[in-house]
């Protein structure tokens, strides 16, 4: 009762404010250990290490040799990637490790956050995997912590997350996810491949949760104007930072004088969202168009349209994961006879997936320290971005992460080389190495 009256408090102060593997030993909810495949650290040579036998012959563990773990959903978004995302955690990733999911509805909100940790204490859920990154991450690290669960966040480390790390905090195992530079440093690069000399096309970026704190679409919106401020030698009246912040429709004044206009919010966050980038773009204004969310399956229509209108090509560029409505933009010819979709910095569901279930698992299976950097906070693990910028690759890349034939680009060997009880010697730092080793060259050669 103690827990739930704090736990309430906290929410209205936010409102308002497998294959066998095993040998070696831990303690935590029973002993546990691993044999049959090491994490593939970068070897130096370009290729990453071959796996090898851990552990002793009888002191094996499975996943089935612990009692079957519940983990918590939480997703902040419905789109292809979340349909894709539960039928990977569901029908590939439970029946292997020995666990059961329980998925959220969309959370928008902390309240939202809240009663979906209330249904999961109520269901003896054991840890939360959260696709919510805001700031709310520093409240909700408390409530976690008076229910004992365990929590992992798909973010990156920022100020604004910095209480979770540095608070002590036991049920904190983490946070995961792409580094947000090198996804706005691809949007840097593509800029500078497709700007005209003077700029007079102009540029639209849609900023999606930059505004709520949301890390990558703040880096992604602060990519593009830094390009566009190399490119044209721009002097903006604010800083880049609280330019891509904006919380409303900004037509971002410079002494220039070019269009550049950031428009916030997804169609999740807004009813009339969809309308109001339809009309900004029906302007025939902005002739290079940028999201940093997949929003382009509620934009196709309006791009397509000013094309006809104005004959202009618009050039458009896309944050995005490998997903069939992707594929579908890829093949789509725009009125030029070209791709509707001009580039897309890809991340492969799965590996963002098996990322946050690796991180719970290993807590649960008593390797916690694999989830601690050396000065004791929690690890924030970081996972590579892949550009792609021609259908070939998009249809070659569609391929991959596949439900309905169980192709998917972190598979058992990938997600057992991340795990304790197969890898007894593994480490943080391994572990962090390992990460950065699945490049789209290592992703190429395994999965052709």
């Amino acid at each position: 009762m103690k827990k739930r009256a704090l736990a309430l408090a906290l929410v209205l102060s936010m409102t308002f404010g497998l294959t066998a593997c095993g040998n070696g030993n831990s303690t935590s909810q029973g002993s546990n250990g691993g044999n049959t495949t090491t994490a593939q650290a970068d070897s130096g040579s370009g290729e990453t290490a071959a796996p090898s036998q851990a552990g002793a012959a009888g002191e094996a563990k499975t996943p089935q040799d612990f009692k079957k773990f519940k983990i918590g959903v939480m997703e902040s978004q419905s789109n292809d990637s979340t349909v894709l995302r539960r039928n990977y955690y569901e029908n590939y990733i439970a029946p292997r490790y020995n666990v059961e999911f329980v998925f959220s509805e969309q959370v928008k909100s902390a309240e939202d956050e809240m009663n979906f940790i209330e249904n999961c204490v109520d269901m003896g859920v054991d840890g939360i995997i959260s696709y919510r990154s805001s700031p709310d991450v520093n409240q909700i690290i408390q409530v976690c912590e008076e229910y004992e669960l365990l929590y992992s966040v798909n973010t990156t480390r920022t100020p604004m997350v910095e209480d979770a790390f540095t608070g002590g905090y036991q049920t904190m195992t983490g946070v995961w996810g792409t580094e947000p530079s090198i996804v706005s440093n691809e949007f840097k690069e593509w800029i500078k491949s497709v700007a005209s000399e003077d700029g007079s096309e102009g540029f639209m970026v849609t900023s999606a949760l930059a505004f709520q704190g949301n890390t990558m679409h703040a880096e992604c919106t602060q990519g593009v104007l830094a390009a566009l401020q190399d490119i044209y030698g721009l002097t903006y009246e604010d800083t880049i930072e609280n330019l891509a912040a904006t919380s409303v429709p900004l037509e971002v004044p410079n002494d220039k004088g070019l269009n550049i206009y950031i428009y916030p919010g997804t169609n999740s966050t807004s009813d009339n969202w969809v309308q109001g980038a339809s009309t900004a773009l029906q302007t025939g204004k902005y002739g290079v168009f940028l999201q940093a969310a997949p929003t382009y399956g509620y934009t196709g229509v309006a791009v397509d349209e000013v094309e006809r209108g104005f004959d202009m090509n618009i050039k458009v560029a896309v944050n995005a994961s490998i997903s069939d409505t992707l594929v579908t933009a890829f093949n789509t010819d725009d009125k030029f006879g070209n791709s509707s979709l001009d580039m897309a910095t890809v991340q492969s569901v799965s590996f963002l997936s098996a990322m946050g279930f690796i991180q719970v698992y290993n807590h649960l299976t008593g390797y916690e320290h694999l989830n601690r950097m050396a000065n004791g906070e929690p690890a924030f693990f970081n996972m590579p971005i892949w550009a792609l910028s021609s259908r070939e690759q998009v249809n070659q890349a569609a391929t991959w992460d596949n439900a309905e034939k169980e192709t998917w680009i972190f598979n058992e060997d990938a997600i057992n080389a991340a795990l304790g009880i197969c890898n007894p010697d593994l480490t943080n730092e391994k572990l962090v190495d390992y990460y950065k080793s699945i490049t789209l060259d290592w992703v190429i050669e395994h999965m052709s």
